[in-house]
């Protein structure tokens, strides 16, 4: 088990005593070090698989864990008994066997966004902010931890009065409520801190302050804590999710007696990737420090391409170009690595045009598709009567003629709408549409697999035949999508109630979409959902200062994480990275004019190939790294002459580097242009 690791990763699985920070950079094994690490720690009987606690940021990660050390197990221990799960998966399983300390009913609804945005229509008289933007300011109020309790906002505290009377909780109360179930309740924070002898975190850099403070109180009174939290400090992207870098940067503060190991051999991607990932990351000043390195006798591979094109149509020609010359048809070994989504519409029209296969990633999420929100509401109102807001979503899938004057007769009539429903005094029609949609959920569904159980609602509903009998040209798809539903997922529970469980955590998974490598397309997708995979040959497009870094990021100065979000992009490429950016490019419908990104002028050029005749600006104390010999003989240089353009006027070139001019405009400042775009005065 240890002679498949290398000197640093067996340190870090070795040192199981007290607190461990690993610093694991991008495709250093950080997966493989923290399964060794558990298998090694119950094969060494330093505890039992119940007493240790494995913490991550997606099921996906999860479930890998789980199926890696099902392979490790000597027949001592069963993989099946330690718990490992994301945090919010952790905090539920607390949280359902403490619930009535934690003031809930054992039966407990979890609510998603879209639940939440009609729990706060409901509550809202007026106001300039949508529901929308509530759902992510009262999930940012509860992220801070044990703070939000005191947080005395009407709104805020209204909602939560309702989130109560509803029986439910938000994905924020999970973490939430298990804190203040420890701060209220000492003897169960004591309970499970005698429990957990070993605690383990992936993705340590992406916690925010609630799952930080859930740490903090796991470990709070114990001299020499064994936690062990893996993570990048250089890959912390996720600071607008309330993600905060300085868990990492201080966790030798907050855990005095730690112990740090750097995982730096990048099993991955070629040398020159590494080192111009290396040498654009050393600018930020926030961070511990590390520099990732390729296997021994590796060869170095190609530059890091750099591509400077007239406009971004350009662009996408070029890239589509490069796709199309590998005779292997291997589609899948390419990604375009966006850093907004709204970049891909140009490279989606150049694929399509050209037969390029390609995905979408990070589209419509499975879980996030309105039939299948649908299906579970269904079923969730068929487990839990009370549900008052399923009922909502589907008293009209199919239509039953409920408007807003029956639905508050209904919530007058009873303790919540179903009740309301069965003794409300309604008009004829409407009592017939109300008893057969009641007479849908009457029926033995309990002692029936979850399979049969959820078809035979949804047919005695009508919810199917509305789908069938539909003539909308996306009703084939969606019938699909429920049938895949019902085949593929909810048959591998043993009852509904774990499914539903199981389904409102997958519905705030960012990993919930299935692994692109899986079919045969370009991938294309945006930097921040690109993390954690890897491809052959990586395209990244639109490096521009206002694009990339963006311009709040300028503004603001906030452009260390933009930087890290640069090394990822870079660290996605095994064999090829190719960045480009282009003089025009059309953003919300009109013209712009960027210089390229200053990322680019940060990497050392000893590791780049400037294809397009970008000039190259990176200050060392040693001799310019000469051109390759192939490139094309430059025009005579325009340094001083005067020049038009005919959207930006009259300039004098201050700067040549073949293709494209640094000019300063008479009335537009100074702009970097493609050389064919201006004409010569006089």
């Amino acid at each position: 088990m240890l002679q498949n690791l290398n000197n640093e990763q067996r340190l870090a699985v070795e040192t199981t005593d007290g607190p461990l920070l690993v610093l694991s950079g991008a495709g250093t094994g950080k997966t493989r070090v923290l399964t060794t690490r558990i298998a090694h720690i119950l094969n060494q009987k330093l505890a039992q698989p119940w007493q240790v606690l494995s913490l991550t940021f997606t099921n996906k990660a999860a479930n890998e864990m789980k199926n890696r050390l099902s392979t490790f197990s000597d027949g001592d221990w069963y993989s099946g008994d330690i718990w490992c799960g994301t945090f919010h998966s952790i905090c539920l399983r607390i949280l359902r066997s403490n619930a009535e300390r934690a003031g809930l009913q054992k039966n407990f609804i979890i609510y998603g966004e879209d639940d939440q945005k009609t729990v706060i229509k409901s509550l809202l008289t007026t106001s300039t902010k949508t529901p929308a933007d509530y759902v992510e300011e009262f999930s940012a109020i509860k992220d801070r931890g044990l703070s939000a309790l005191k947080h005395h906002d009407k709104l805020f505290q209204a909602y939560n009065a309702e989130l109560s009377r509803l029986n439910a909780v938000d994905f924020g109360d999970i973490i939430l409520r298990v804190l203040d179930l420890f701060d209220k309740n000492p003897d169960i924070l004591s309970r499970y801190q005698n429990q957990f002898k070993y605690i383990l975190v992936d993705e340590f850099q992406d916690t925010n302050n609630a799952q930080m403070e859930f740490l903090t109180m796991l470990t709070r009174g114990i001299e020499n804590p064994n936690i062990c939290c893996v993570g990048d400090d250089d890959q912390s992207i996720y600071s607008w999710r309330g993600a905060e870098i300085k868990h990492i940067l201080n966790f030798d503060k907050t855990f005095p007696t730690a112990q740090i190991i750097r995982l730096e051999t990048n099993y991955r991607s070629t040398s020159n990737i590494l080192q111009a990932a290396n040498s654009l990351i050393r600018h930020n000043q926030g961070r511990l420090g590390k520099d990732l390195r390729a296997m021994e006798n590796s060869v170095a591979g190609e530059p890091v391409y750099v591509l400077t094109l007239p406009t971004d149509r350009d662009e996408a020609r070029i890239i589509a170009d490069a796709i199309l010359r590998d005779e292997s048809n291997d589609f899948s070994k390419y990604a375009l690595l966006i850093r907004a989504g709204g970049l891909s519409r140009i490279f989606e029209e150049e694929f399509a045009s050209r037969g390029i296969p390609y995905k979408l990633i990070g589209a419509t999420k499975f879980y996030d598709r309105m039939e299948i929100r649908d299906v579970i509401a269904y079923l969730r109102l068929l487990v839990y009567p009370f549900d008052d807001i399923s009922f909502l979503r589907i008293i009209g899938k199919p239509r039953r003629g409920f408007g807003d004057k029956a639905i508050e007769r209904l919530r007058s009539a009873g303790t919540n709408l179903m009740a309301g429903l069965r003794h409300c005094d309604l008009a004829p029609k409407l009592r017939a549409a109300a008893d057969e949609f009641l007479s849908a959920f009457n029926f033995d569904w309990y002692s029936m697999p979850p399979r049969d159980a959820a078809q035979a609602l949804l047919d005695r509903s009508g919810y199917m035949k509305m789908w069938s009998d539909s003539k909308d040209s996306d009703a084939p798809e969606r019938l699909s999508n429920i049938r895949e539903l019902l085949s593929s997922v909810i048959s591998k529970y043993e009852t509904l109630p774990e499914f539903l469980e199981q389904a409102a955590l997958m519905m705030t998974d960012d990993d919930a979409n299935e692994n692109p490598a899986n079919a045969n397309t370009v991938s294309i997708m945006t930097i921040h959902a690109a993390k954690g995979l890897e491809f052959d040959t990586v395209f990244l497009p639109a490096w521009e200062d206002g694009i990339f870094p963006n311009d709040k990021a300028i503004n603001e100065g906030s452009i260390e994480e933009e930087r890290r979000l640069a090394y990822v992009a870079i660290t996605r490429a095994r064999r090829r990275c190719v960045i480009s950016n282009s003089m025009m490019r059309i953003v919300y419908g009109s013209r712009s004019y960027n210089a390229p990104s200053r990322f680019i002028s940060e990497m050392d050029n000893r590791f780049l190939d400037f294809q397009g005749g970008g000039a190259p600006i990176y200050s060392r104390p040693t001799a310019p790294v000469p051109r390759p010999a192939s490139r094309a003989e430059r025009p005579s240089s325009m340094v001083g002459k005067l020049v038009v353009h005919t959207e930006l006027g009259s300039g004098v070139v201050i700067e040549d580097s073949g293709a494209i001019l640094t000019i300063a405009f008479k009335t537009r400042g100074i702009k970097k242009v493609a050389r064919d775009y201006v004409s010569v005065i006089g």
